[in-house]
Protein backbone atom coordinates (compact mmCIF):
# COMPACT_ATOMS: atom_id res chain seq x y z
CA UNK A 1 0.00 0.00 0.00
CA UNK A 2 2.34 2.73 -1.23
CA UNK A 3 -0.18 5.48 -0.46
CA UNK A 4 -0.18 4.86 3.29
CA UNK A 5 2.92 7.01 4.05
CA UNK A 6 1.21 9.90 2.26
CA UNK A 7 -2.02 9.33 4.19
CA UNK A 8 -0.14 9.15 7.49
CA UNK A 9 1.81 12.34 6.72
CA UNK A 10 -1.39 14.16 5.79
CA UNK A 11 -3.07 12.98 9.01
CA UNK A 12 -0.12 14.21 11.09
CA UNK A 13 -0.12 17.57 9.32
CA UNK A 14 -3.87 17.96 9.84
CA UNK A 15 -3.60 17.05 13.51
CA UNK A 16 -1.02 19.79 14.11
CA UNK A 17 -3.07 22.25 12.05
CA UNK A 18 -6.10 21.54 14.23
CA UNK A 19 -3.93 21.79 17.33
CA UNK A 20 -3.12 25.38 16.35
CA UNK A 21 -6.80 26.37 16.65
CA UNK A 22 -7.19 26.46 20.48
CA UNK A 23 -6.27 29.60 22.39
CA UNK A 24 -3.63 30.21 23.63
CA UNK A 25 -1.53 28.86 20.76
CA UNK A 26 1.70 27.03 21.30
CA UNK A 27 4.84 29.05 20.71
CA UNK A 28 7.21 26.16 21.26
CA UNK A 29 6.86 22.39 21.54
CA UNK A 30 9.55 20.31 23.25
CA UNK A 31 10.36 16.92 21.76
CA UNK A 32 8.41 15.05 24.46
CA UNK A 33 5.25 17.05 23.69
CA UNK A 34 5.58 16.48 19.93
CA UNK A 35 6.13 12.76 20.46
CA UNK A 36 3.17 12.52 22.83
CA UNK A 37 0.95 14.29 20.30
CA UNK A 38 1.97 11.85 17.55
CA UNK A 39 1.56 8.79 19.75
CA UNK A 40 -1.90 9.90 20.91
CA UNK A 41 -3.06 10.49 17.34
CA UNK A 42 -1.81 7.00 16.44
CA UNK A 43 -3.77 5.54 19.36
CA UNK A 44 -6.98 7.18 18.16
CA UNK A 45 -6.44 6.15 14.54
CA UNK A 46 -5.28 2.62 15.38
CA UNK A 47 -8.21 1.96 17.72
CA UNK A 48 -10.61 3.27 15.09
CA UNK A 49 -9.20 0.98 12.38
CA UNK A 50 -9.24 -2.04 14.70
CA UNK A 51 -12.89 -1.43 15.64
CA UNK A 52 -14.45 -0.23 12.36
CA UNK A 53 -12.16 -1.78 9.70
CA UNK A 54 -12.25 1.55 7.84
CA UNK A 55 -8.85 3.30 7.77
CA UNK A 56 -9.82 6.61 6.17
CA UNK A 57 -12.90 6.93 8.33
CA UNK A 58 -10.86 6.17 11.45
CA UNK A 59 -8.16 8.69 10.65
CA UNK A 60 -10.85 11.27 9.90
CA UNK A 61 -12.56 10.56 13.21
CA UNK A 62 -9.27 11.02 15.05
CA UNK A 63 -8.83 14.45 13.48
CA UNK A 64 -12.49 15.34 14.12
CA UNK A 65 -12.16 14.38 17.79
CA UNK A 66 -9.15 16.64 18.21
CA UNK A 67 -11.02 19.40 16.37
CA UNK A 68 -14.06 18.91 18.61
CA UNK A 69 -11.89 19.26 21.71
CA UNK A 70 -10.30 22.36 20.17
CA UNK A 71 -13.65 24.02 19.43
CA UNK A 72 -15.01 23.26 22.91
CA UNK A 73 -11.76 24.52 24.44
CA UNK A 74 -12.08 27.83 22.60
CA UNK A 75 -15.70 28.17 23.73
CA UNK A 76 -14.62 27.60 27.30
CA UNK A 77 -11.69 29.99 26.96
CA UNK A 78 -13.86 32.79 25.58
CA UNK A 79 -16.21 32.57 28.56
CA UNK A 80 -13.97 31.39 31.39
CA UNK A 81 -10.44 32.25 30.23
CA UNK A 82 -9.23 28.69 30.73
CA UNK A 83 -8.63 25.92 28.17
CA UNK A 84 -10.46 22.60 28.20
CA UNK A 85 -8.79 20.26 30.70
CA UNK A 86 -9.12 16.54 31.34
CA UNK A 87 -11.55 16.83 34.27
CA UNK A 88 -14.04 18.57 31.98
CA UNK A 89 -14.64 15.15 30.42
CA UNK A 90 -16.18 13.96 33.68
CA UNK A 91 -18.66 16.85 33.47
CA UNK A 92 -19.70 15.85 29.96
CA UNK A 93 -22.81 13.97 31.10
CA UNK A 94 -24.03 17.13 32.80
CA UNK A 95 -24.29 18.82 29.40
CA UNK A 96 -27.34 16.64 28.80
CA UNK A 97 -28.83 16.77 32.29
CA UNK A 98 -28.21 20.52 32.74
CA UNK A 99 -27.95 21.89 29.18
CA UNK A 100 -28.69 25.50 30.14
CA UNK A 101 -25.47 25.69 32.13
CA UNK A 102 -23.25 24.62 29.23
CA UNK A 103 -24.71 24.72 25.73
CA UNK A 104 -25.35 28.51 25.56
CA UNK A 105 -21.59 29.09 25.62
CA UNK A 106 -21.25 27.34 22.25
CA UNK A 107 -21.90 29.88 19.51
CA UNK A 108 -23.92 29.01 16.41
CA UNK A 109 -20.73 28.91 14.33
CA UNK A 110 -19.00 26.47 16.68
CA UNK A 111 -22.10 24.30 16.83
CA UNK A 112 -22.25 24.17 13.02
CA UNK A 113 -18.59 23.17 12.83
CA UNK A 114 -19.28 20.29 15.24
CA UNK A 115 -22.39 19.16 13.34
CA UNK A 116 -20.63 19.30 9.95
CA UNK A 117 -17.64 17.36 11.28
CA UNK A 118 -19.85 14.62 12.69
CA UNK A 119 -21.88 14.46 9.46
CA UNK A 120 -18.75 14.07 7.33
CA UNK A 121 -17.43 11.33 9.61
CA UNK A 122 -20.71 9.38 9.51
CA UNK A 123 -20.89 9.70 5.73
CA UNK A 124 -17.34 8.44 5.42
CA UNK A 125 -18.18 5.33 7.38
CA UNK A 126 -20.86 4.23 4.91
CA UNK A 127 -18.84 5.12 1.79
CA UNK A 128 -15.61 3.33 2.71
CA UNK A 129 -15.22 -0.41 2.18
CA UNK A 130 -13.99 -2.42 5.20
CA UNK A 131 -10.48 -3.93 5.21
CA UNK A 132 -9.24 -7.39 6.17
CA UNK A 133 -8.69 -8.82 9.63
CA UNK A 134 -4.89 -8.82 9.39
CA UNK A 135 -4.74 -5.04 8.88
CA UNK A 136 -7.10 -4.53 11.81
CA UNK A 137 -4.89 -6.71 13.98
CA UNK A 138 -1.82 -4.71 12.97
CA UNK A 139 -3.65 -1.46 13.75
CA UNK A 140 -4.57 -2.79 17.21
CA UNK A 141 -0.92 -3.64 17.89
CA UNK A 142 0.18 -0.17 16.78
CA UNK A 143 -2.46 1.42 19.03
CA UNK A 144 -1.38 -0.69 22.02
CA UNK A 145 2.30 0.16 21.47
CA UNK A 146 1.59 3.85 21.09
CA UNK A 147 -0.59 3.83 24.22
CA UNK A 148 2.37 2.50 26.17
CA UNK A 149 4.48 5.28 24.67
CA UNK A 150 1.84 7.82 25.77
CA UNK A 151 2.05 6.61 29.37
CA UNK A 152 5.84 6.80 29.27
CA UNK A 153 5.93 10.27 27.72
CA UNK A 154 3.21 11.93 29.83
CA UNK A 155 5.60 12.22 32.79
CA UNK A 156 8.30 13.70 30.56
CA UNK A 157 6.30 16.63 29.23
CA UNK A 158 7.37 19.73 31.22
CA UNK A 159 4.13 20.75 32.96
CA UNK A 160 3.38 23.46 35.51
CA UNK A 161 -0.34 22.58 36.00
CA UNK A 162 -1.17 26.08 34.81
CA UNK A 163 -3.26 25.15 31.71
CA UNK A 164 -2.57 28.46 29.98
CA UNK A 165 1.18 28.28 30.42
CA UNK A 166 1.39 24.58 29.61
CA UNK A 167 -0.63 24.98 26.42
CA UNK A 168 1.59 27.85 25.26
CA UNK A 169 4.68 25.74 25.80
CA UNK A 170 3.55 22.30 24.67
CA UNK A 171 0.41 22.58 22.54
CA UNK A 172 -3.21 21.85 23.33
CA UNK A 173 -3.57 18.16 22.51
CA UNK A 174 -0.30 17.02 24.10
CA UNK A 175 -1.17 18.86 27.32
CA UNK A 176 -4.70 17.47 27.33
CA UNK A 177 -3.40 13.90 26.95
CA UNK A 178 -0.63 14.39 29.54
CA UNK A 179 -3.11 15.82 32.08
CA UNK A 180 -5.52 12.96 31.35
CA UNK A 181 -2.96 10.21 31.90
CA UNK A 182 -1.17 11.82 34.84
CA UNK A 183 -4.38 12.91 36.54
CA UNK A 184 -5.73 9.38 36.74
CA UNK A 185 -2.56 7.71 37.94
CA UNK A 186 -2.88 5.82 41.22
CA UNK A 187 -0.02 7.86 42.66
CA UNK A 188 -1.99 11.04 42.03
CA UNK A 189 -5.04 9.69 43.86
CA UNK A 190 -2.85 8.65 46.78
CA UNK A 191 -1.20 12.08 46.92
CA UNK A 192 -4.63 13.72 47.04
CA UNK A 193 -5.74 11.38 49.82
CA UNK A 194 -2.62 12.24 51.85
CA UNK A 195 -3.16 15.97 51.36
CA UNK A 196 -6.75 15.96 52.60
CA UNK A 197 -5.98 13.48 55.41
CA UNK A 198 -3.41 15.90 56.83
CA UNK A 199 -5.40 19.07 56.18
CA UNK A 200 -5.76 21.77 58.83
CA UNK A 201 -9.21 20.48 59.88
CA UNK A 202 -8.16 16.83 60.21
CA UNK A 203 -7.99 17.14 64.01
CA UNK A 204 -9.34 19.30 66.78
CA UNK A 205 -12.79 20.74 67.37
CA UNK A 206 -14.36 24.08 68.28
CA UNK A 207 -14.04 25.27 71.87
CA UNK A 208 -17.17 27.41 71.68
CA UNK A 209 -20.74 26.64 70.60
CA UNK A 210 -21.62 29.63 68.45
CA UNK A 211 -23.72 28.83 65.38
CA UNK A 212 -21.81 29.35 62.14
CA UNK A 213 -23.46 30.16 58.81
CA UNK A 214 -21.36 30.28 55.64
CA UNK A 215 -22.99 31.69 52.51
CA UNK A 216 -21.19 31.06 49.23
CA UNK A 217 -22.84 33.58 46.92
CA UNK A 218 -22.83 32.66 43.25
CA UNK A 219 -20.62 34.96 41.12
CA UNK A 220 -20.61 37.67 43.80
CA UNK A 221 -18.06 40.45 43.82
CA UNK A 222 -18.09 44.22 44.29
CA UNK A 223 -18.62 45.41 40.71
CA UNK A 224 -17.91 48.99 41.77
CA UNK A 225 -14.26 48.08 41.38
CA UNK A 226 -14.91 47.90 37.63
CA UNK A 227 -15.98 51.47 37.18
CA UNK A 228 -17.42 54.50 38.94
CA UNK A 229 -20.41 54.04 36.64
CA UNK A 230 -21.66 51.18 38.86
CA UNK A 231 -23.98 52.71 41.45
CA UNK A 232 -23.73 51.83 45.16
CA UNK A 233 -27.41 51.07 45.85
CA UNK A 234 -27.02 47.40 44.87
CA UNK A 235 -24.55 46.99 47.75
CA UNK A 236 -26.31 48.85 50.59
CA UNK A 237 -26.60 45.93 53.03
CA UNK A 238 -23.22 44.58 51.96
CA UNK A 239 -21.62 47.91 52.88
CA UNK A 240 -23.45 47.99 56.21
CA UNK A 241 -22.36 44.44 57.03
CA UNK A 242 -18.76 45.30 56.20
CA UNK A 243 -18.85 48.33 58.51
CA UNK A 244 -20.11 46.10 61.31
CA UNK A 245 -17.99 43.10 60.39
CA UNK A 246 -15.39 41.29 62.41
CA UNK A 247 -13.32 41.13 59.23
CA UNK A 248 -13.79 41.82 55.53
CA UNK A 249 -11.88 42.38 52.30
CA UNK A 250 -11.10 41.03 48.87
CA UNK A 251 -10.87 37.28 48.45
CA UNK A 252 -8.41 35.48 46.21
CA UNK A 253 -10.12 32.46 44.65
CA UNK A 254 -8.89 29.65 42.33
CA UNK A 255 -11.73 30.09 39.83
CA UNK A 256 -12.79 32.62 37.22
CA UNK A 257 -16.33 32.85 35.85
CA UNK A 258 -17.23 29.27 36.86
CA UNK A 259 -15.79 26.15 38.55
CA UNK A 260 -17.47 27.00 41.83
CA UNK A 261 -16.34 23.72 43.39
CA UNK A 262 -12.70 24.86 43.39
CA UNK A 263 -13.39 27.78 45.74
CA UNK A 264 -15.88 25.71 47.70
CA UNK A 265 -13.44 22.85 48.26
CA UNK A 266 -10.70 25.26 49.30
CA UNK A 267 -12.96 26.88 51.89
CA UNK A 268 -14.14 23.53 53.26
CA UNK A 269 -10.71 21.88 53.50
CA UNK A 270 -8.39 24.84 54.11
CA UNK A 271 -6.13 23.53 51.33
CA UNK A 272 -4.71 25.75 48.57
CA UNK A 273 -4.99 24.46 45.02
CA UNK A 274 -1.22 23.93 44.91
CA UNK A 275 -1.64 21.14 47.47
CA UNK A 276 -4.06 19.18 45.28
CA UNK A 277 -2.02 18.30 42.21
CA UNK A 278 -4.26 17.44 39.27
CA UNK A 279 -7.29 17.35 41.57
CA UNK A 280 -7.20 21.16 41.66
CA UNK A 281 -9.36 21.29 38.52
CA UNK A 282 -12.27 19.25 39.90
CA UNK A 283 -11.59 18.24 43.52
CA UNK A 284 -14.91 16.50 44.17
CA UNK A 285 -14.12 13.94 41.46
CA UNK A 286 -11.27 12.72 43.68
CA UNK A 287 -13.26 12.56 46.93
CA UNK A 288 -13.99 8.83 47.20
CA UNK A 289 -13.32 8.26 50.88
CA UNK A 290 -13.36 10.20 54.16
CA UNK A 291 -12.15 13.76 53.57
CA UNK A 292 -11.18 16.12 56.39
CA UNK A 293 -13.11 19.38 56.25
CA UNK A 294 -14.31 22.22 58.42
CA UNK A 295 -17.70 20.46 58.53
CA UNK A 296 -16.01 17.48 60.19
CA UNK A 297 -14.17 19.84 62.55
CA UNK A 298 -17.51 21.25 63.69
CA UNK A 299 -19.13 17.82 63.86
CA UNK A 300 -16.46 16.61 66.30
CA UNK A 301 -17.58 19.50 68.53
CA UNK A 302 -21.17 18.27 68.60
CA UNK A 303 -22.53 20.47 65.81
CA UNK A 304 -25.32 19.69 63.37
CA UNK A 305 -23.73 20.08 59.95
CA UNK A 306 -25.81 20.77 56.87
CA UNK A 307 -25.52 22.03 53.31
CA UNK A 308 -28.20 24.12 51.62
CA UNK A 309 -28.19 24.40 47.84
CA UNK A 310 -31.30 25.18 45.76
CA UNK A 311 -30.16 22.99 42.88
CA UNK A 312 -29.51 19.29 42.34
CA UNK A 313 -27.41 17.63 45.04
CA UNK A 314 -25.82 15.40 42.41
CA UNK A 315 -24.41 18.38 40.49
CA UNK A 316 -20.60 18.29 40.73
CA UNK A 317 -21.04 15.07 42.75
CA UNK A 318 -21.68 17.14 45.87
CA UNK A 319 -24.05 14.59 47.40
CA UNK A 320 -21.33 11.93 47.38
CA UNK A 321 -18.50 14.28 48.37
CA UNK A 322 -20.39 16.03 51.18
CA UNK A 323 -21.16 12.72 52.87
CA UNK A 324 -17.43 12.02 52.95
CA UNK A 325 -16.82 15.53 54.33
CA UNK A 326 -19.13 14.88 57.31
CA UNK A 327 -22.24 16.84 56.40
CA UNK A 328 -25.29 15.37 58.17
CA UNK A 329 -27.92 16.72 55.78
CA UNK A 330 -28.13 18.14 52.28
CA UNK A 331 -31.09 20.40 51.59
CA UNK A 332 -31.32 20.60 47.79
CA UNK A 333 -33.80 21.49 45.02
CA UNK A 334 -36.29 18.90 46.25
CA UNK A 335 -36.77 20.97 49.42
CA UNK A 336 -37.42 24.17 47.46
CA UNK A 337 -40.44 22.90 45.52
CA UNK A 338 -42.64 26.01 45.88
CA UNK A 339 -39.86 28.53 46.39
CA UNK A 340 -39.90 31.61 44.15
CA UNK A 341 -37.70 31.49 41.07
CA UNK A 342 -35.74 34.49 39.88
CA UNK A 343 -35.13 33.68 36.25
CA UNK A 344 -34.53 29.93 35.90
CA UNK A 345 -33.19 29.37 39.42
CA UNK A 346 -34.42 29.53 43.01
CA UNK A 347 -33.93 33.05 44.32
CA UNK A 348 -31.58 34.09 47.10
CA UNK A 349 -34.53 35.12 49.28
CA UNK A 350 -35.64 31.50 49.50
CA UNK A 351 -32.13 30.47 50.57
CA UNK A 352 -32.22 33.07 53.36
CA UNK A 353 -35.59 31.69 54.47
CA UNK A 354 -34.17 28.14 54.53
CA UNK A 355 -31.21 29.26 56.68
CA UNK A 356 -33.48 31.06 59.14
CA UNK A 357 -35.81 28.06 59.33
CA UNK A 358 -32.88 25.83 60.30
CA UNK A 359 -31.72 28.29 62.95
CA UNK A 360 -35.21 28.37 64.44
CA UNK A 361 -35.35 24.62 64.92
CA UNK A 362 -35.56 23.69 68.58
CA UNK A 363 -32.33 21.82 69.09
CA UNK A 364 -29.66 22.11 71.76
CA UNK A 365 -26.95 21.35 69.21
CA UNK A 366 -25.13 24.28 67.59
CA UNK A 367 -25.34 24.54 63.80
CA UNK A 368 -22.77 24.73 61.03
CA UNK A 369 -24.48 25.42 57.72
CA UNK A 370 -23.01 25.97 54.28
CA UNK A 371 -25.47 27.68 51.93
CA UNK A 372 -24.57 27.71 48.23
CA UNK A 373 -26.73 30.11 46.22
CA UNK A 374 -27.73 29.62 42.60
CA UNK A 375 -29.68 32.69 41.48
CA UNK A 376 -26.82 34.57 39.83
CA UNK A 377 -25.41 31.59 37.96
CA UNK A 378 -26.20 32.67 34.42
CA UNK A 379 -25.69 32.43 31.49
CA UNK A 380 -26.65 36.08 31.91
CA UNK A 381 -26.89 36.76 28.17
CA UNK A 382 -30.02 34.59 28.05
CA UNK A 383 -31.88 36.90 30.45
CA UNK A 384 -34.17 39.69 29.29
CA UNK A 385 -33.50 43.27 30.35
CA UNK A 386 -36.17 45.95 30.10
CA UNK A 387 -35.50 49.40 28.69
CA UNK A 388 -34.47 51.80 31.44
CA UNK A 389 -33.71 49.01 33.90
CA UNK A 390 -30.07 50.00 34.03
CA UNK A 391 -30.67 53.49 35.45
CA UNK A 392 -30.86 52.36 39.09
CA UNK A 393 -27.81 50.15 38.77
CA UNK A 394 -25.24 51.90 36.58
CA UNK A 395 -24.86 54.98 34.41
CA UNK A 396 -23.59 53.27 31.27
CA UNK A 397 -26.99 53.24 29.60
CA UNK A 398 -29.10 50.59 27.87
CA UNK A 399 -26.59 49.83 25.12
CA UNK A 400 -26.43 46.11 24.31
CA UNK A 401 -22.86 45.99 25.63
CA UNK A 402 -24.14 46.51 29.17
CA UNK A 403 -27.21 44.24 29.19
CA UNK A 404 -25.36 41.43 30.94
CA UNK A 405 -24.07 43.86 33.58
CA UNK A 406 -27.60 45.08 34.23
CA UNK A 407 -28.86 41.52 34.61
CA UNK A 408 -25.94 40.70 36.90
CA UNK A 409 -26.55 43.68 39.20
CA UNK A 410 -30.24 42.78 39.37
CA UNK A 411 -29.23 39.51 41.03
CA UNK A 412 -26.64 41.28 43.19
CA UNK A 413 -29.50 43.37 44.60
CA UNK A 414 -31.27 40.17 45.64
CA UNK A 415 -28.07 38.87 47.25
CA UNK A 416 -27.89 42.20 49.08
CA UNK A 417 -31.44 41.74 50.35
CA UNK A 418 -30.45 38.28 51.56
CA UNK A 419 -27.56 39.84 53.51
CA UNK A 420 -29.96 42.34 55.06
CA UNK A 421 -32.52 39.67 55.94
CA UNK A 422 -29.94 37.44 57.61
CA UNK A 423 -28.18 40.19 59.58
CA UNK A 424 -31.52 41.69 60.72
CA UNK A 425 -32.61 38.27 61.99
CA UNK A 426 -29.30 37.59 63.70
CA UNK A 427 -29.23 40.98 65.43
CA UNK A 428 -32.40 40.00 67.29
CA UNK A 429 -31.18 36.48 68.03
CA UNK A 430 -29.85 35.71 71.48
CA UNK A 431 -27.72 32.75 70.44
CA UNK A 432 -24.17 33.74 69.36
CA UNK A 433 -23.87 33.37 65.60
CA UNK A 434 -21.11 33.97 63.06
CA UNK A 435 -22.05 34.76 59.46
CA UNK A 436 -19.44 34.34 56.73
CA UNK A 437 -20.44 35.61 53.28
CA UNK A 438 -18.23 35.35 50.21
CA UNK A 439 -18.27 35.16 46.43
CA UNK A 440 -17.04 31.99 44.78
CA UNK A 441 -15.67 33.79 41.71
CA UNK A 442 -16.28 36.80 39.50
CA UNK A 443 -19.10 36.40 36.95
CA UNK A 444 -18.53 35.26 33.38
CA UNK A 445 -18.88 38.71 31.80
CA UNK A 446 -15.91 38.82 29.41
CA UNK A 447 -17.53 41.29 26.99
CA UNK A 448 -18.39 43.70 29.80
CA UNK A 449 -14.90 43.43 31.27
CA UNK A 450 -13.30 43.97 27.87
CA UNK A 451 -15.48 47.01 27.19
CA UNK A 452 -14.48 48.53 30.52
CA UNK A 453 -10.83 47.55 30.15
CA UNK A 454 -10.98 45.63 33.43
CA UNK A 455 -9.81 42.13 34.35
CA UNK A 456 -11.16 41.44 37.85
CA UNK A 457 -9.97 38.22 39.44
CA UNK A 458 -10.87 38.52 43.14
CA UNK A 459 -14.23 38.29 44.85
CA UNK A 460 -15.21 39.72 48.25
CA UNK A 461 -16.02 38.44 51.71
CA UNK A 462 -17.05 39.53 55.17
CA UNK A 463 -17.31 37.77 58.52
CA UNK A 464 -20.01 39.25 60.74
CA UNK A 465 -21.17 38.19 64.19
CA UNK A 466 -23.91 39.17 66.60
CA UNK A 467 -21.68 39.15 69.68
CA UNK A 468 -18.40 40.63 70.85
CA UNK A 469 -16.67 43.65 69.39
CA UNK A 470 -17.04 44.53 65.73
CA UNK A 471 -13.58 45.37 64.50
CA UNK A 472 -14.31 46.06 60.84
CA UNK A 473 -10.78 44.86 60.10
CA UNK A 474 -10.04 44.94 56.40
CA UNK A 475 -7.60 42.48 54.91
CA UNK A 476 -7.36 40.47 51.74
CA UNK A 477 -7.08 36.72 52.19
CA UNK A 478 -7.19 33.52 50.15
CA UNK A 479 -10.39 31.50 50.18
CA UNK A 480 -8.66 28.53 51.85
CA UNK A 481 -8.05 30.76 54.87
CA UNK A 482 -11.72 31.61 55.47
CA UNK A 483 -11.94 28.76 57.97
CA UNK A 484 -9.17 30.29 60.07
CA UNK A 485 -10.93 33.66 59.97
CA UNK A 486 -14.16 31.99 61.13
CA UNK A 487 -12.27 30.38 64.01
CA UNK A 488 -10.92 33.79 65.01
CA UNK A 489 -14.40 35.29 64.91
CA UNK A 490 -15.68 32.51 67.19
CA UNK A 491 -13.03 33.07 69.83
CA UNK A 492 -11.51 36.56 69.56
CA UNK A 493 -13.05 38.88 72.14
CA UNK A 494 -11.01 42.06 72.11
CA UNK A 495 -8.60 44.01 69.95
CA UNK A 496 -5.08 42.61 69.88
CA UNK A 497 -5.98 39.04 70.83
CA UNK A 498 -6.07 36.30 68.23
CA UNK A 499 -6.81 32.66 68.90
CA UNK A 500 -6.10 30.33 66.01
CA UNK A 501 -5.89 26.56 65.67
CA UNK A 502 -3.26 27.13 63.01
CA UNK A 503 -2.04 30.30 61.36
CA UNK A 504 -2.48 30.96 57.66
CA UNK A 505 1.27 31.22 57.16
CA UNK A 506 1.81 27.87 58.86
CA UNK A 507 -0.85 26.25 56.74
CA UNK A 508 0.76 27.50 53.54
CA UNK A 509 4.19 26.44 54.74
CA UNK A 510 3.00 22.91 55.44
CA UNK A 511 1.14 22.44 52.15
Amino acid sequence: MPYWPVVAAAAVALSFAVDAVPTPRASYRPAAAVSLHLAAVAVLGGCGIAITARPFFSIGVAIVLIALLAVVSNAKFESLREPFVFTDLSLFSQVFSHPRLYLPFLSLGKTLVIVIGVAIAVTGFFIENPIGVHVRAMAALVAAGCLAICFALSNRVPLTLDPMEDQRRCGFFAVFVAYLINGFRRAERRAFARAVAHGPFASGQPGTRADVIVVQSESYFDARRLSAHVLPDSYANFDKARREAFEHGVLTVPAWGANTMRSEFAMLTGLPSTALGYARFYPYMFVRSACASIAGWFKRGGYRTLAIHPYYASFFGRDRAFRQMRFDRFIDIRDFGEAARVGPYVGDAAVADAIIAELRRSDDKPVFALAITMENHGPLHLESVASGESTSRHTLGDDSRWRDLTAYLRHVENADRMIGKLTDFLRERARPTVLCFYGDHVPALPRVFDALGATPATSDYFIWRNFGERFGEQQGIHVENLGFAIQRAMTQKSVGIRVESQSEDAAHAEY
